[in-house]
């Protein structure tokens, strides 16, 4: 490809792109598609704020009518998080890099992508990636046409590969068309990449209430938890109740109880950092923008107006994902994180859920309870730039060398 014919992502970085989906004529003051793509899409660049909120709408109506929902995907998660890591980032060494898709001057597709500078062993690397946040699964917003939208994406890539040394996309979920999606679309750019397995997240499939998932267990479980229920139903005289709170945005202080509980989380009997109270104004904000949207379920446990438990859920589609989970240790022989689990799961299939997703993680009681997983990959591209070719080196090889020389496990 010559080098006359590349394009920059920096073109159009203080310019909001043009809406046409909303207007069947734009007018002379929208910006024109940054670039034009084999598969016939235009292509443009959002790199600020404002540009961002410019398609709130369109990106709304992506994910409301994506065939594998994902909240990790959303408008709001993205701009929320991206706002918040925008603050705590050196200037000049991160920005969004949201690759939107159009044909027909209609939205069609968008990669929430953000473009980083990292550095490894003093060298500098410029890096194209999935926001920051926790998520367990990230993806691509795409419409109707994801073979073709993938297949643009990556063709505008391979264009603007001066601008880029790494594409390093992680937590990618497999729904079972991405890999070959990838795979064709990646062998026409001729870019140097490579895939590589993650830790799968495990699920429990809801086909049936949950008494009847229960008498499939072994004996000694099903004990074990007519226990617990005993229990349970001996504190319900003091006050004891367990809810699924379905519109949490209108819960007084739930927030508020929620960043309480994960503050007396423990692992192995340690503390645990809390993330939640790191980032409170961010789940506020989180909980008022997906709340009214219905992607956020909470169930709660409490004694009298005392919050003794609580596990929430995202509803993704026909799915539930557990998202985050505290308990008090003072009442752990309730253990209430599987009685809200299974308060979730029931109800989860009384309102037609599919899975309980438990998401990342390989904690022993998502392999007990698990039916199945969903597989998960990184995929790791190369600029075929010489230089960009020896950052890559050093960031990924050359850390993962020294690491196994010393004989620790590298984060790539």
């Amino acid at each position: 490809m010559q080098r006359a014919a590349k394009k920059s992502f920096m073109d159009v970085q203080s310019r909001p792109p043009s809406n046409p989906s909303r207007s069947a004529d734009p007018g002379p003051a929208s910006t024109p598609p940054l670039a034009t793509t084999s598969s016939g899409y235009s292509l443009e660049v959002v790199t600020t704020e404002d540009g961002l909120s410019n398609l709130r709408e369109d990106w709304n109506l992506l994910s409301d009518a994506a065939a594998f929902p994902n909240v990790f995907m959303s408008f709001d998660w993205f701009r929320v998080w991206n706002r918040c890591f925008a603050l705590q980032a050196r200037c000049g060494r991160r920005h969004p890099q949201v690759l939107v898709l159009k044909r027909g001057g209609r939205v069609g597709g968008i990669a929430p992508f953000i473009h980083r500078t990292a550095s490894r062993f003093g060298v500098a690397v410029r890096k194209v990636e999935f926001l920051e946040s926790e998520s367990s699964y990230n993806d691509c917003v795409w419409g109707n046409d994801p073979a073709g939208q993938t297949a643009a994406l990556w063709d505008f890539l391979a264009q603007t590969e001066d601008q880029w040394d790494l594409v390093d996309l992680r937590s990618v979920r497999e729904t079972g068309n991405v890999l070959p999606h990838l795979k064709i679309s990646l062998a026409h750019t001729k870019l140097i990449y490579r895939f590589l397995p993650e830790n799968p997240c495990h699920y429990l499939a809801l086909d049936a209430p949950w008494p009847e998932m229960l008498s499939r267990r072994s004996r000694s479980t099903r004990h074990t938890f007519q226990t617990q229920e005993r229990r349970l139903e001996e504190m319900r005289a003091e006050g004891l109740r367990i809810r699924i709170i379905e519109d949490p945005q209108n819960e007084p202080r739930l927030l508020e109880k929620l960043i309480a509980l994960e503050g007396q989380k423990e692992i192995d009997g340690k503390c645990v950092d809390p993330w939640m109270a790191r980032y409170p104004e961010v789940f506020q904000s989180l909980f008022s923008a997906l709340g009214p949207r219905g992607w956020i379920s909470v169930a709660l446990m409490e004694l009298g107006d005392l919050p003794v438990a609580c596990v929430w859920a995202f509803r993704c589609g026909k799915k539930l994902w557990c998202y985050n989970r505290a308990f008090n240790p003072a009442y752990s022989r309730l253990s209430p994180g599987t009685m809200l689990d299974t308060a979730l799961i029931d109800y989860g299939f009384a309102h037609g859920y599919e899975e309980y997703d438990f998401l990342y993680g390989r904690e022993p009681y998502k392999m007990k309870w698990s039916t199945g997983s969903h597989e998960r990959f990184r995929l790791v591209i190369w600029s075929r730039r010489w230089i960009s070719r020896a950052r890559a080196y050093v960031y990924l090889d050359l850390k993962e060398a020294v690491y196994r020389r010393w004989g620790k496990k590298a984060d790539p």
